[in-house]
């Protein structure tokens, strides 16, 4: 049996230490894989509260418009009355009242609007229009045809203003009376001054009796 000399290269007679051997994969390189992914994982959570702290909340939905109420009427009869005097008379064979717009819709119109006495009348008939009840003034529009004594006057709308009592209509209007006719635009109806202006006018006609010419 052979011993062998331990001594031979290691004259102080230490006990050599034992030399490292290879890393296990279960070392020390998964602890910082999972360090890696803690910190990621931050990171992701602060861009995300970021993000929503950067992102504007979305916009509130509109609320929809208010519904109309609406009451039918099978016909409508009017009189204005101011300071004791009646200002105008309405009829109308249909109407509608809206009454969160303080409007009534009317059909088949007829309208007397009295001036300074009860014998100075403009008589008128449209096929719709409107009445504002809370400041009183009445628009009426299609087939527009008023009379004022042996004149009548022809239209597209027509409106009552009541603060200056007058009629106006911005379109254009044709004036018939027994010899004349006269064609132009924006005519003005003063009914407390009892007087007719016509500001653009465009064309007059004179209907002469045969044997004149």
């Amino acid at each position: 049996m052979q011993f062998c000399d331990r001594t031979e290269n290691n004259p102080e007679g230490r006990i050599p230490s034992p030399r490292p051997g290879p890393r296990r994969a279960g070392g020390v390189w998964p602890t910082r894989a999972w360090q890696f992914l803690v910190l990621l994982g931050l990171v992701g959570l602060a861009a995300a509260g970021l993000w929503w702290y950067l992102t504007p909340p979305p916009p509130l939905p509109h609320p929809g418009p208010a519904p109309v109420e609406k009451a039918k009427m099978e016909s409508l009869s009017l009189t204005e009355i101011e300071q004791g005097g009646k200002r105008w008379k309405l009829h109308a064979t249909k109407a509608e009242y809206l009454s969160n717009r303080d409007e009534i819709r009317i059909r088949d119109i007829y309208l007397e609007f009295y001036g300074s006495s009860d014998e100075e009348v403009v008589y008128l008939w449209a096929d719709e229009g409107l009445v504002n009840t809370k400041n009183r003034d009445v628009a009426v529009r299609g087939a527009v045809k008023l009379t004022r004594g042996d004149t009548t006057i022809l239209t597209g709308q027509a409106r009552y203003l009541p603060q200056e009592r007058v009629l106006v209509a911005p379109e254009e209007v044709v004036l018939e009376g027994p010899r004349i006719q006269v064609s132009g635009k924006d005519l003005y109806i003063d009914l407390a001054q009892n007087r007719l202006i016509l500001k653009q006018h465009r064309l007059t006609t004179l209907k002469l009796e045969k044997g004149l010419l």
